[in-house]
């Protein structure tokens, strides 16, 4: 007990010493979803917010869904409420930043739905992430299931599955950039060494996470919010190990690794040899890990020479299912004292019981008889299938829908609730034309549109400014353009066109996120005065806009005519 004392307050210690780097990865997409709440939801220091309420998170066929909540028999805040699904449902998440991405999934059969015997897939576009669960099989009270998918589209669907003529639900969701450094292309098979490529176009699901000698870790102390929990219940014999810390403060990263590798209390605490096996030089610490034997699995293995008091003192081997995977390791070849190091192998096999086994161990020619571990990763990998769970396919599983080319689509406004109605289209646009030459190329001015059932009529004539190039139209007058907003109302929601709230571009012009005083959120097509390409489109977008009256389509709210 005395341990976990000093550690607390070591890290408590820590926090204000290593806070800037805790702050050096911001992910570009972070969808933390509450699925079937009605309000938002804390759950360890992130808030989680409704699955209806989000901008950038579609959930196709909300009609064939139910939510649920119950605030009793939840084991935590995340799993008080669910979406239970009767047919296959996807959410479609807005990606920024193609790349690497956390996706974790949370599972609880709320009371009075029967959603023990629910029979649940997930797939995304390419992979296969769970396959015909259901807590009937299930020793746990609830799942958590946390994914490294690598995105390379403007979007993620996330496809939720009704299997056996049951029903499908889910309790949360999150999907985060994660820093591509994270997982390497190439890797090395434990046995027979030899490289390993491709590993940034495959699926990997986190089987083990571990903080050797330390205590449970939590998203609040990781900087890409992971979960580590401690190895003592995976040791092979308890006695074997004796645990061991610093100060986190004290760990110095190299150049090559951040604290996005793990954290600094994985490295500031390790598992090594206790008193009295370190007579015996041929005694290692084995840690067992029970696995689907029909995967391969990374494995990465973290090390920090918390122990030495000089530099190469401490020499020892590692194991994985009992093949020689580093021989002779010296830390010091590869740092120095409290320097994290980590590697990474692709076990292509198990043990005849479905059993994984890591172990450390002292090299015999050692002058000092010692090994430790400070942290252990063990990730499945994709099989050929693309696929985490089972032989099956995406395409024999899942019928994808039609998606739609995003670029230089206007993205409505969000109007939240229970209705999830996808968007309100917020148009703002200025009648402007580029003057190509002084004499003899002047640009065409735009002129009104017919619009559908609309009388359109301009009071007052355009004027070009033949110094500018540019041309401006007034008081387009028309009840069906909708509200008219003053151009600096559209500056107000829009930061002043921050680059920041860009949506996309298109032949007319750039797309804008706002929202306005009343927290009303849409988007703002503002027009390029040098753009000839777009002007079909844009009268055929209004045109169209104008005649949409649907609770899942876009429709044109107002205008903004001033320069």
């Amino acid at each position: 007990m005395g341990l976990w004392v000093h550690l607390v307050l070591a890290f408590m210690l820590s926090c204000f010493l290593i806070q800037e780097a805790n702050a050096a990865f911001t992910p570009a997409d972070k969808y933390l979803i509450a699925c079937g709440s009605s309000k938002n939801v804390t759950f360890l220091g992130q808030i989680f917010v409704p699955d209806t309420h989000h901008s950038s998170v579609v959930l196709e066929s909300e009609e064939n869904s139910i939510s649920a909540t119950s605030n009793s028999t939840a084991p935590f805040s995340i799993y008080q409420s669910a979406r239970i699904f009767h047919t296959t449902t996807s959410y479609e998440f807005d990606i920024h930043q193609e790349g690497r991405h956390w996706v974790r999934l949370y599972f609880y059969p709320l009371p009075g739905h029967n959603l023990t015997s629910a029979s649940i897939t997930v797939v995304t576009e390419n992979f296969v992430l769970l396959n015909n669960f259901s807590f009937k099989r299930y020793k746990g009270t609830y799942l958590f299931k946390e994914y490294s998918i690598n995105v390379t589209s403007d979007s993620l669907t996330i496809a939720l599955i009704p299997s056996n003529n049951s029903v499908a639900f889910i309790n949360a969701i999150e999907v985060i950039s994660a820093p591509d450094e994270l997982i390497p292309d190439q890797a090395v098979t434990a046995s027979p060494p030899a490289p390993f490529n491709g590993l940034s176009g495959l699926a990997l699901e986190t089987v083990y996470r571990l903080n050797m000698g330390g205590p449970l870790i939590t998203a609040q102390n990781d900087t890409l919010g992971r979960t580590w929990e401690n190895d003592v219940k995976y040791l092979h014999v308890n006695s074997s190990a004796v645990n061991v810390s610093v100060i986190p403060s004290s760990i110095k990263y190299p150049a090559t690794i951040t604290p996005e590798i793990a954290p600094y209390w994985v490295y500031a605490t390790a598992e090594t040899m206790g008193d009295a096996n370190t007579v015996d030089g041929n005694f290692n610490i084995t840690w067992e890990f029970p696995v689907d034997p029909n995967f391969m699995y990374l494995i990465r293995v973290h090390f920090c020479d918390i122990v030495s008091e000089s530099l190469n003192t401490l020499l020892f081997n590692l194991y994985i299912n009992d093949d020689t995977a580093l021989l002779d390791l010296d830390l010091s070849s590869v740092g120095n004292l409290d320097v994290p190091y980590y590697k990474d192998f692709v076990s292509n096999s198990t043990t005849n019981s479905g059993v994984l086994t890591v172990s450390v161990g002292p090299d015999t020619g050692a002058d000092w008889i010692n090994a430790l571990m400070n942290g252990l990763e063990i990730m499945k990998i994709s099989n050929g299938a693309r696929s985490l769970s089972g032989v099956s396919s995406v395409e024999t599983l899942f019928v994808r829908p039609h998606k739609k080319n995003k670029k230089g689509i206007i993205i409505g406004s969000v109007v939240g609730g229970a209705s999830a109605a996808l968007a309100i289209i917020g148009l703002c646009y200025c009648c402007l034309v580029a003057l190509r030459s002084k004499s003899s190329r002047q640009g065409q001015p735009w002129l009104p549109l017919p619009l559908y059932g609309n009388s359109l009529t301009l009071t007052k004539m355009s004027t070009v400014s033949q110094k500018s190039g540019t041309a401006s139209c007034n008081s387009l007058a028309s009840p069906n353009l909708g509200r008219f907003f003053s151009f600096q109302e559209i500056m107000d929601a829009t930061n002043k066109f921050d680059e920041n709230l860009l949506l996309g571009v298109g032949g007319f012009g750039r797309v804008y996120k706002g929202t306005l005083e009343d927290g009303t959120r849409l988007a703002v097509k503002r027009g390029n005065p040098r753009s000839e390409q777009g002007l079909a489109e844009f009268r055929t977008e209004i045109e169209m806009l104008s005649k949409l009256r649907h609770r899942h389509l876009v429709s044109l709210i107002g205008y903004c005519d001033e320069r």
